[in-house]
Parts: structure tokens; sequence; C-alpha cells
């Protein structure tokens, strides 16, 4: 049985929408209060030239969309599931480590704490500062306090944000996402119906895109399965091609990224492909300048590539899936198996 909330309590719709009307202001004010750590941040990463950032959840999902960007700047970048590298055999600590975690206090974060000898270039990504996170590393801390929803909205555009101090101290123009969290106040503007329709009837949802879009996909896909207890894959557009496509039908829904980019002819011909098939698709078009799709549902979106992209995307994304949620799940965003800093490491 479903508990209830209290009648004095925000619903959880009421809570996620509360986070994501903050989110772009909380972004600009954690992209500026993080400059002076960032640039320590920048300066052990600099020496090394390698970067590992270790994350769970959505907390690897916003390291993910962050990492293309290091790496156009010259960084041997890695973004890993941290739950997996605390099963790796333990490797020379060559690089600077960003652990990214909203709460600052889950229990992967414990145990990889706890088995590291010496924490020096090790760096941490929080929205907590007092959290087990914040006292044992240098952290760069996203502003507004902690994100109360069940599912991760607000908290992953602050990681944003604070990559992109990062990345800012490394010499990244980071002008465009100022634009695109200065331009994008409070919730996105409501999606089409038919989009809507599509992810709350359907039985699996899969989500594509290439490049740096994907990432945000992969969030995506755990924010509607955290919320709408319904599966969903999310994959970089060649893997769903090797293979897993076999399983789409029409009560499979798609929702794809095209990218402002050459790789927008592939995911068109991928968009077509599916509507014979019957799959009902909901296409996000990175600039909308970009041929129409016939019986696909399109939502435009800025022309935009990089990590202003990503910034415009995410909150579009969310918006969407969580509606969609809504529509399907009576108590949605009450979670029935899960809880909001979670223990994967407990005995």
């Amino acid at each position: 049985m479903s508990r209830s909330l209290p009648a004095a309590e925000a619903s959880p719709l009421d809570l996620l929408h509360g986070e994501m009307r903050r989110q772009s202001a909380d972004a600009l004010a954690s992209l500026d209060a993080a400059r002076e750590g960032a640039r320590a941040v920048a300066a052990h990463v600099r020496s090394t030239g390698r970067l590992l950032m270790l994350g769970m959840g959505a907390s690897h999902w916003a390291n993910r969309m962050a990492l293309a960007n290091y790496r156009a700047l010259g960084v041997d970048a890695r973004a890993e599931v941290l739950s997996e590298q605390i099963r790796m055999p333990a490797a020379r600590r060559d690089h600077a480590v960003l652990l990214t975690s909203q709460s600052g206090g889950s229990g992967e974060i414990r145990v990889w704490l706890e088995r590291q000898g010496d924490l020096a270039g090790v760096f941490g990504l929080t929205l907590q500062a007092d959290s087990l996170l914040g006292r044992a590393v240098p952290c760069l801390v996203g502003q507004g306090g902690r994100e109360r929803a069940f599912a991760a909205t607000r908290s992953v555009t602050l990681t944003l944000a604070l990559h992109a101090a990062v990345l800012e101290a490394l010499g990244m123009d980071v002008a465009a996402l100022r634009d695109v969290w200065a331009s994008t106040p409070g919730l996105p503007p409501p999606a089409p119906e038919p989009a809507v329709h599509a992810l709350a009837s359907c039985r699996t949802l899969v989500l594509a895109s290439r490049g740096e879009l994907v990432p945000v996909l992969e969030c995506a896909a755990l924010t509607y399965m955290e919320l709408s207890r319904t599966p969903a894959l999310a994959l970089e557009l060649g893997q769903l091609i090797h293979g897993p496509q076999e399983a789409m039908g029409p009560d499979t829904a798609l929702v794809l990224a095209r990218p402002d980019g050459p790789d927008a002819a592939g995911v068109t011909r991928f968009a077509r492909a599916t509507v014979s098939w019957g799959v009902p698709v909901v296409l996000f078009d990175m600039g909308g300048r970009h041929q129409a799709i016939e019986e696909t549902t399109a939502i435009a979106l800025p022309a935009l590539t990089g990590l202003p992209a990503v910034a415009r995307l995410l909150p579009a994304v969310q918006a969407l899936a969580i509606v969609a949620a809504a529509r399907r799940v009576p108590d949605m965003g009450v979670p029935r198996r899960s809880s909001k800093v979670t223990d994967g490491e407990a005995a």
C-alpha cells in the first residue's frame, strides 16, 4: 500500500516543480560561488592532465554530461560508476578525482572514502557542505540547499554548474551557458499532448541520441523509471541500432534528441524508420531548422551545442518525464522501495 502525504505537506509534483523553478537561478549562483574553489580543482587537474569523475545515479549522468567538455580542453577525463570503481583493483593515483554526490552521504561515498589511505587530489561536488563528503574533502557546493523531491532535477543542473566552474577555470568560455540559464527561468512550456500521451501509455520507453545529448536522456530514463515505475532504456543511437531496436514496436514509446550538427541526419533516418514500425516518436529538435518528420511529435529547442545544449535539453525532457509519470501513477514521486539518500553498500 502506498503511503499518503499529510494534508499540509506539499505534493511530490509540487516539490518537483518547485525544484525546477529554482534551478536556473541556483545554477547561476552556484557557478559564481564555486569560482574560487574551482581554481584549486582546475590547478590539480591541469598538473596531472587526468581526471576521474565518480558518482551514482543522476550524479553519474551529470558527470557524463560534462565529460566531453573536459576532453575538449585536453584533459584525459573519465566518468565511472562509483559502485563499480569500488570493486575494481586499486589503480595508481596519478589523476585528480571528483566525487559527485548531491547528498554527500550515500553508502558508496562512505565506502570509497573509508578505503582511501590518501585523499590528496580528491575533490567533491555536492549540495550539502556539512555532509560526509563535504567534511572529508574540499568541495564545490551547489547553492539553494538540499533537494527535497525524490527524483533528481535541480541537483543535476547544479552539478552541471559546478562542473562549469571547473571548466571555466580550465579555460572554457561559459558565456553561452550562462545565457541559457538566464533566459530559461521557471518551468519549461508544457509538452505537447501527443508527447505526454506517448509516455503515459507505453509499456516501455526508449530514449536515444548522439554525442553530448546521450547522458541527458540517460538521466531522463532514470527520472521516468523512478516516478512512473515503468521500464525505460536510454542508449547511444548506435548501440540501439546494434540489436536492441528488435524489441521496439507499437507499445514502445521513443524519445529522440536531434542535435544541431552532422549527427542530425542519422537521427532523422532512425525516426522515420521507427515511425514505419508503428512506434510513437517524440523528437526534441535542437534548433528546429531540420526537416519535419511526419507522424512524430516535435519539440523545438534553440540551436545550441556543447554544455549549453545539454543545459537547455535537460529541463525540457525532465518536465515531459514528470508530467507523463504523474498521469500514470496516482502517488507519483512517493517511492516504494527507494529513498532520497541511498546506501547501496549496506550490509
